[in-house]
Formats: C-alpha cells, structure tokens, sequence
C-alpha cells in the first residue's frame, strides 16, 4: 500500500502556485517596459509640440510683429492667439518659456528701438522651453526635463 497515492498527495501538489509565481515575475519586467514606453510617447509628444509652438509663433511673428523689444506686453494680437492656441496643445507651455528676438542671418541679436520693428530680409528667432516630467521614477534621469526648440522665419 506504500506505492499507492492517496488523493492528497498528487504529483500536481508540487506545482501548486507555481504559473503565479511565473506571472509575478514577469509582471515587474513588462510594467517597467510599460511604464517607459509611456515615457517615450509623452517626450516625443512634449518635443514636437515645442518645436511646432517656436516655428507658428515665429511665423505669425514675421508677419505680425512686436512693436518695439518682444515682450508678453509688445506681443501682437495675432501672437497672442497663436501663443494661446499652442498653450493648449503643448503641457506646460508658458509665456515665460516663449523668447522672441531679431537677429541678422548670422544669428547676432539686432537691438530694437522702442516702436521699432525687425527691419526687412532679417530674421524673428522664437525660442520655446518647458519642462517635462516623466511618469516612472525608476529611470536614472534628471527629472524633470527641459524640453527646447528654436525657429527662425525670414521677416517679409
């Protein structure tokens, strides 16, 4: 009666647990990948809305420009909208990451009297900056990130 197996001693008792443990263990590798992949989208995301916030505010800049030095309080009607409207597309956009000079083709900043505007054939620079904070704080990154771009359009 020895050789005999009674019903609670299966050969399947000894891997009771056993697809739980597995799963545990490859649940922490796969919402790490998950959790960077996030990350990823996020920055790219956060980037291309940096760099397309720079090239529209440069462009309606060009057309309709600061009267005087650019500040937030020399902006155009115009640049305001299109600072607005990119506000709400890009997280974390402000007016204080938006810098808008002149500059000759040699990218050296052309002073502006006040009621001056950026004279014919030089350029509007338009520097935008944010920051950028990741979801997981598992990677070894400084966080939060500076995201920035830069656009220069040809004054018409």
């Amino acid at each position: 009666m020895s050789g005999r197996m009674t019903p609670s001693s299966s050969p399947r008792d000894d891997h009771r647990g056993q697809a739980l443990v597995e799963f545990s263990l490859a649940l922490i590798p796969f919402l790490f990948m998950m959790m960077a992949v996030i990350d990823l989208g996020r920055g790219i995301y956060t980037n291309n809305g940096v760099a397309q916030a720079a090239r529209e505010i440069a462009r309606a800049t060009s057309v309709h420009q600061c009267v005087g030095p650019c500040s937030t309080a020399t902006w155009s009607a115009e640049t305001t909208a299109v600072f607005n409207t990119q506000k709400n597309l890009v997280p974390g956009l402000a007016s204080t990451g938006i810098t808008i000079t002149c500059v000759d083709v040699s990218d050296v900043a052309i002073t502006i009297a006040a009621g001056g505007q950026c004279p014919y054939g030089e350029f509007i620079k338009v520097s935008a900056t944010t920051t950028f904070r990741l979801v997981s704080p598992l990677l070894p990154v400084p966080n939060p990130l500076t995201v920035s771009s830069t656009a220069h359009v040809q004054v018409p």
